[in-house]
């Protein structure tokens, strides 16, 4: 048997046969809805395909995190079990479903995994005992406890009645309290802290006695995990002892007192203390011809053990999981339903649902909630990218209500770049966010935190909703900052009851300022700032309008504090052994560092008059020429890249030693220039040049007019080491904050010191060129070889450079991505998708794009990814976050033909499922290149799903469907919207179906309008036959329909659709 991978009629896709295909990972959404507890559920392809789950963290599991490679060894056995014994006349039946054990092979098995957003379904066929099992796993929405909902159904396919004995559940769980460091250093010793409640009511609680730290405080602990299990007949009390079920067969390979005798009875004794527990029902049936048995399950977390009292009686019952399950699947949909296409392709469509579902994963969803003050946006459902073959991650799921996890600056930056067309009320706080973490030194914090609040002590407005005996309790936890999810939680475990929680929150909220914060984490990352453009563009896509104000009038931009400061030249460069290199780039500086601590209130946001001033605020202009200064500061020996100068590189983070060899960037270049042309052209769009001034921090302007006087400076070391001195005596005298002291500017004046800049970048670029290749290079080694011994250096032994030599490294393909990024010539574009199709970047097998050419020829120093077998990982594999970036760039600059040359090649939905080895509705990192050695796994998918990937993607759909900037102003400044698809004709449905006419494509537009193309002539939207807008009728909810012959609309229509006013456009090609 081979396995066979498709999508059926329903959207899900389907493995025959699936336990015999190349092994992957994936899990659950981890969504519960706003006003659910979510948890974390991960599964693979082996057994019954659960591999772990639990709530908050790896140090919180139900069923213990396991590493990938682990997982697939582990889950058939330690996962989920379904024995069923059957004695006859003559013989004793044992089957173990869905394992690939002992009992197996004596039969005639198929098996079946059905994958869609919401839930996980497997079916057993066993056709020589005539049984067919199946299994159904989805999770809890919108109650006030997490859990994974198991329903077990056995079907009699046989003439005759089986008397079957059947136990059922996990063989193992774990109790509450016991984290993964117990569980992978000390899993035998922790037993001892472990304890079984509650089995006289046939629901254990588990979790440790106490707290097993070795300190004076005993402390209790008060949360558990719960197993229930029922069917027709009631609860079933599940079996806590593994050893009453598998005897001395602790490895649970074969259930050795389970089939000791003949007729197996619920144990009269078993530990409920001492020992890893299990949890698994016993039940004896008559299942006659045809019957289905059914087993309902729910493995989860409660609060406390009365809680779960509590609950029981409501949760244990067949409607109320139906209901959930149905709740779940609807949660799902709503959730995508903003990227609904109709096209056609099916594969497609379900992509787009399934794209959007991962980024929200990754970056979050944008929440609001009105209120009496105006609106909030909590960024509810993000989590830092951590799964069984992420394992070294440590991400977070809030297990509370509007959940919130955490996230890394660069990953929350990119999946969030499009929030502000899924829901335009965002505005522009992404920009405010994510600006405002930017440091004085162009740096930024890495780890994001959910969004908490700050209330502001008017209790008055909240004395409505709770009873007065309850108001001092209210007070104390509105005392500190919070999430809404603490606070909620924080309300039930004190048992304050609210009249209406929903208005009591939006209560809160209006009373409450927000605070988006971060912590430092590890290293600086040269690219993270590169990102905020991004955000910027998509602003001003959907509010055109906005640019003088968000540019330079709206003055609430603010710079993250940060006691972790870079080193001068001097400290950095050390010599070991003959060579020098750059380590320990960043120093804890305690004077700052004591200074955070003492404020009160936004402890990390910077202050002027060296930091026990006012915050300092200025405009969104000023904060760009910050970072701008910096990184032009920041240019290598040659001015050809940005340097690596603080312990980390950019986006390709295997090239983690490159910043020990001085290393630098391209990229970064590159993404400099494009900020600089940014300013320029708003500038010079604005017309404010000659008319408007704009006031600088001094040290700024100190800067920006010490390198401007610089910039012509033609020996590239004498520049470098005046730049680098300019810097650090900035940086030294912003250590603490700006002085407060300004300078007016002409905007004129910004102008030329930008263009001296442009001119510089310019020069640099040129020699990033490789003609060979016809490509630039990305990444470079500047090797001094030349320097002098310093005296009395920190960091000996410390030495001054005097000389460089440039080594680039091999072709990477991030280079070239952000040449195109840079780029308004189709022709100069055209150049760069040739030179790469001919060079080394290119799979001519796979007809994809290679994340870097060969690197043999490079040292081992330059980082991990040299390490890496070729065509894995980040060395020689597809990297699909990059790759889907390069096909953006192509569509972005017109490059229609050569974009849907390689459309069906590279994206995922069009990929053979068989030779990707996973649903090809999920993305993964890596797709392994035919540089690997292994050709079986050419084409295969890794890690799964959380990727910048899927925020590329939604840039490509958001283009395709409706063009770069449909929203623009017309000549008397009056917001018009243009739809400029860029569709091919064998996108527009084949046939009339859903409702949908044939040879249309139809896409929801700022979550709310349903967009319909009538194409009728099934012609390509782009190109010299392109079938053009002729007109455009626009529905209201209350049916009412204008219809205009013409291809754009104007105000107030174009405000309507952007206010979600307007129901369906209807556009009508020819």
């Amino acid at each position: 048997m081979k396995p066979k991978y498709y999508l059926n009629k329903d959207g899900e896709f389907v493995i025959e046969n699936y336990h015999l295909g190349k092994p992957f990972s994936s899990f659950f959404p981890g969504i519960a809805g706003v006003w659910g507890v979510p948890i974390w559920a991960f599964y693979v392809n082996r057994g019954q395909a659960i591999a772990s789950f639990g709530v908050r963290d790896k140090d919180h599991p139900i069923l213990e995190f396991q590493p990938a490679n682990k997982a697939y060894q582990l889950t058939s056995l330690q996962g989920f079990r379904t024995l069923i014994k059957e004695n006859s006349r003559n013989k004793t039946f044992f089957y173990d479903v869905f394992n690939s054990g002992l009992s197996a092979p004596g039969f005639e098995i198929v098996r079946q995994m059905r994958i869609n957003s919401s839930e996980l379904k497997l079916r057993e066929t066993n056709h020589t005992l005539g049984l067919e099992i199946d299994i159904e796993y989805f999770t809890i929405p919108n109650d006030n406890y997490g859990a994974l909902a198991r329903k077990l159904s056995i079907r009699n396919l046989t003439r005759k009645v089986r008397d079957l004995e059947i136990i059922d559940g996990l063989p193992q769980i774990i109790p509450f309290g016991t984290n993964n460091f117990l569980l992978k250093e000390l899993s035998r010793t922790i037993e001892a802290w472990m304890q079984v409640e509650n089995l006289e009511n046939s629901i254990p609680f588990l979790r440790l006695v106490v707290d097993p730290a070795d300190r004076p405080e005993v402390v209790r602990i008060r949360e558990g995990n719960f197993y229930l299990a029922f069917d027709a007949w009631g609860l079933i009390k599940p079996i806590v002892d593994p050893e009453a079920i598998f005897g001395q067969m602790s490895d649970f390979t074969y259930p050795a007192r389970f089939l000791k005798t003949k007729k197996f009875s619920y144990p009269k004794k078993q530990l409920t203390r001492g020992k890893t527990p299990c949890c698994m029902g016993y039940r004896a049936i008559a299942l006659r011809a045809g019957e289905i048995y059914e087993v309902y399950s729910l493995a989860g977390n409660m609060s406390t053990l009365d809680k779960l009292k509590e609950n029981s009686k409501r949760i244990a019952g067949k409607a109320y999981l139906a209901d959930k399950q149905a709740e779940n699947r609807k949660l799902i949909e709503d959730l995508t339903s903003g990227v609904f296409t109709h096209s056609g392709s099916k594969n497609f469509d379900l992509y787009c649902r399934q794209n959007f579902l991962d980024n929200v994963l990754r970056g979050g969803y944008p929440y609001s909630l009105k209120h009496s003050t105006g609106l909030t946006n909590i960024q509810v459902y993000s989590r830092k990218h951590g799964d069984l073959e992420r394992d070294y991650n440590r991400f977070l799921i809030e297990p509370a209500y509007f959940s919130q996890g955490n996230g890394n600056y660069r990953d929350a930056n990119q999946n969030r770049r499009s929030d502000v067309w899924f829901n335009p009320l965002v505005k522009e706080e992404n920009i405010l966010n994510f600006f405002n973490l930017l440091q004085t030194d162009g740096y930024n914090p890495l780890v994001i935190k959910p969004d908490n609040f700050t209330f502001n002590g008017d209790y008055a407005a909240l004395d409505k909703f709770l009873p007065k005996d309850d108001s001092t309790k209210l007070r104390a936890l509105l005392e500190k900052p919070f999430t809404p999810g603490e606070l909620l939680y924080s309300l039930e475990q004190n048992e304050i009851n609210l009249s209406d929680r929903e208005e009591f929150l939006k209560s809160v909220l209006a009373n409450s300022a927000k605070s988006f914060s971060a912590e430092h984490g590890e290293g600086f990352w040269s690219d993270h700032w590169a990102y905020c453009l991004d955000l910027l563009i998509s602003f001003l896509a959907v509010y055109p309008e906005s640019l003088k104000n968000i540019l330079l009038e709206k003055k609430e931009f603010t710079f993250f504090d940060n006691s972790e400061v870079l080193r001068p030249r001097t400290e950095r460069y050390v010599l070991k052994g003959n060579r020098v290199f750059q380590f320990h780039s960043l120093a804890n500086n305690h004077a700052k560092r004591d200074l955070i601590k003492k404020r009160d209130a936004q402890a990390h946001v910077s202050r002027v008059k060296d930091g026990l001033g006012d915050i300092y605020k200025t405009t969104l202009m000023v904060k760009m020429l910050v970072v701008i200064a910096n990184k032009f500061a920041g240019l290598d020996p040659f001015g050809v890249g940005v340097e690596m100068d603080a312990n980390k590189p950019n986006w390709f983070d295997s090239l983690n030693g490159l910043p020990g060899l001085l290393g630098s960037s391209t990229c970064e270049t590159f993404e400099l220039k494009r900020w600089i042309i940014f300013l320029r052209s708003s500038l010079k769009e604005l017309n404010l040049q000659n008319s408007c001034s704009m006031e600088l921090p001094l040290e700024l302007y100190e800067l920006l007019w010490g390198l401007k006087d610089i910039s012509g400076e033609k020996d590239d070391f004498t520049f470098w080491d005046k730049t680098h001195s300019l810097r650090e005596d900035y940086l030294k005298k912003t250590l603490l904050g700006f002085s407060g002291d300004l300078r007016q500017i002409n905007l004129t004046e910004i102008d030329e010191v930008l263009s001296k800049f442009l001119d510089k970048l310019e020069a640099g670029l040129k020699k990033a060129y490789d003609a060979k290749h016809r490509l630039h290079y990305s990444y470079f080694i500047n090797e001094v070889s030349q320097y002098q011994p310093l005296e009395n250096s920190e960091s000996a032994p410390g030495v001054k450079p005097l000389k460089f030599k440039q080594v680039p490294l091999p072709l990477f393909l991030e280079g070239p991505v952000h040449y195109l990024r840079t780029l308004d010539n189709p022709n100069q574009a055209k150049e760069v998708f040739k030179a790469i199709r001919k060079s080394g970047l290119f799979d001519k097998k796979l007809k994809m794009y290679k994340v870097c050419a060969p690197l043999e020829s490079m040292p081992e120093e330059i980082g991990r990814c040299r390490i890496f077998s070729p065509g894995w990982l980040e060395n020689e594999s597809v990297w699909l976050h990059m790759e889907y970036k390069y096909l953006f760039e192509l569509l972005k600059n017109g490059l229609y033909a050569e974009f849907f040359e390689d459309f069906k090649n590279v994206l995922i939905p069009f990929q053979d499922p068989a030779r990707y080895g996973r649903s090809i509705l999920e993305n993964s990192s890596f797709l392994v290149s035919s540089a690997f050695a292994d050709e079986n796994l050419h084409g295969t998918g890794f890690v799964a799903r959380l990727s910048g990937s899927t925020a590329e993607f939604i840039s490509i759909w958001l283009y395709m469907c409706s063009g770069a900037r449909p929203f623009y102003l017309d000549k008397q400044g009056k917001l018009n919207l243009e739809f400029k698809p860029v569709l091919p004709s064998w996108l527009f449905s084949q046939k009339e179906e859903g409702g949908f006419p044939k040879n249309s494509f139809a896409f929801k537009f700022l979550s709310c309008a349903l967009v319909v193309y009538h194409n009728p002539k099934k012609k390509d939207t782009f190109g010299k036959n392109a079938a053009k807008i002729q007109e455009i009728t626009v529905e209201y909810p209350d049916k009412t329909k204008k219809t205009f012959p013409s291809c754009s609309l104007g105000s107030p229509v174009a405000e309507d659709i952007r206010q979600g006013k307007v129901a369906r456009i209807d556009v009508i090609l020819s």
